[in-house]
């Protein structure tokens, strides 16, 4: 659990304690087109005694068992979090620790599980979700190297020779704010960073560069986001909506989901993610 990890670390000027949890983990973290570097052994460094106070697994294990009592019919992180919060508003506390950790549950914790929540709901949502992020980052990779090396793209269906299609390009890109100037810089990193991949002989996916893997990620949830906002919000729908409406929870179902839970989380979406 996020929130029994969060408590038991040191804060760093470094950076904020989600990112640091992502980095002990052994996650890449994205921040403006490059993944974040930081000396994993410099955190360590100046926090020796990390680790050893904060919220016990015990406490979590009971948080579990509530929420499982409360909730026989299926439960979510959502689920988990509310009664995570009511339980540390009624734990014996100082006051400064209580608000630190009402701090990760209703602001750290909230905004982590929407971006995943959103992720789902986009690949529930976009038929053949990783085909599409693939055509996408293939897309990407011919129009790149093409206007890094000056040559034409030739299209895969027509073999027309054609120039790279820069709006196409900028459309990736601005999805992590690389803009501008930055753009050829990218462009060269993404390549010279896949050629390498490509050369130790590692498979090359949508998902090989994390940068990326990111810009991709948002491409498709921007391109689903409006439609999922009318479906998932409006209580009259016409044939065609309620027939993508209710693909969605068959399809979260195929991912560990059961109609219960999809039902809660597609609601909680509407309320949270598509608010406007």
């Amino acid at each position: 659990m996020h929130e029994n990890a969060l408590t038991r670390l040191q804060p760093t000027a470094k950076c904020d304690p989600l990112t640091k949890l992502k980095l002990y983990n052994g996650e890449e973290v994205v921040e403006k087109g490059h993944a974040k570097k930081i000396d994993l052994d410099e955190l360590r460094e100046d926090a020796k005694s990390e680790g050893m106070s904060g919220i016990s697994p015990r406490f979590v294990m009971k948080a579990l068992d509530a929420t499982l009592s409360r909730h026989p019919e299926g439960i979510t992180p959502i689920h988990i979090r509310e009664v995570l919060i009511k339980m540390v508003k009624e734990a014996d506390l100082p006051d400064d620790t209580r608000k630190r950790y009402l701090e990760f549950l209703q602001d750290t914790i909230h905004k982590a599980y929407l971006e995943i929540l959103e992720r789902e709901i986009t690949k529930a949502f976009v038929y053949a979700y990783e085909e599409q992020a693939e055509t996408l980052f293939q897309n990407y990779l011919d129009h790149a190297e093409a206007y890094a090396n000056k040559t034409k793209v030739k299209d895969r269906n027509t073999r027309e020779e054609l120039n790279p299609d820069l709006g196409f390009l900028k459309s990736i890109e601005e999805q992590i704010a690389i803009i501008g100037s930055s753009a050829d810089g990218f462009r060269q990193e993404v390549i010279a960073y896949l050629w390498a991949a490509n050369r130790r002989g590692e498979r090359v996916s949508y998902a090989s560069y994390e940068p990326l893997k990111e810009a991709i990620e948002k491409k498709l949830m921007g391109s689903v986001r409006d439609i999922s906002r009318i479906i998932t919000k409006n209580r009259t729908r016409d044939e065609d909506q309620k027939k993508k409406y209710e693909a969605l929870p068959e399809s979260m179902m195929k991912s560990g989901y059961n109609e219960h839970t999809a039902e809660v989380v597609l609601k909680y979406a509407a309320n949270h993610l598509w608010k406007d």
